[in-house]
């Protein structure tokens, strides 16, 4: 008779666990599927990745920046002048254009 008592106290153990581990998988499926059933979490979780990535590269493109006008000021100037004169060439054609 004890060995039949140990055995059902094994299988109510084993049973117990496998039941502990359905909940826990199924905790688990549940969580994911609400991440991916909440849209307005999701759409701020991906501004505030496409935030971080554009601060950073605003923060590069500067650093860049100013390297290059410290190792080559005439290369630096010349080219926002070449595009300050683009600009201004661009306002005059659309200008010119507007009067005819």
């Amino acid at each position: 008779m004890t060995d039949d008592t140990n055995d059902k106290d094994r299988a109510l153990s084993e049973i117990r666990s496998d039941i502990e581990s359905t909940r826990e998988r199924l905790s688990e499926t549940l969580d994911a599927i609400e991440d991916r059933l909440d849209v307005p979490k999701r759409a701020k979780k991906a501004f505030a990745e496409g935030r971080a990535v554009a601060v950073q590269a605003v923060s590069d493109g500067r650093t860049w920046f100013e390297t290059q006008r410290r190792d080559n000021p005439a290369i630096v100037y010349g080219v926002l002048g070449g595009a300050g004169a683009l600009v201004v060439g661009v306002g005059v054609l659309i200008a010119r254009g507007g009067r005819r």
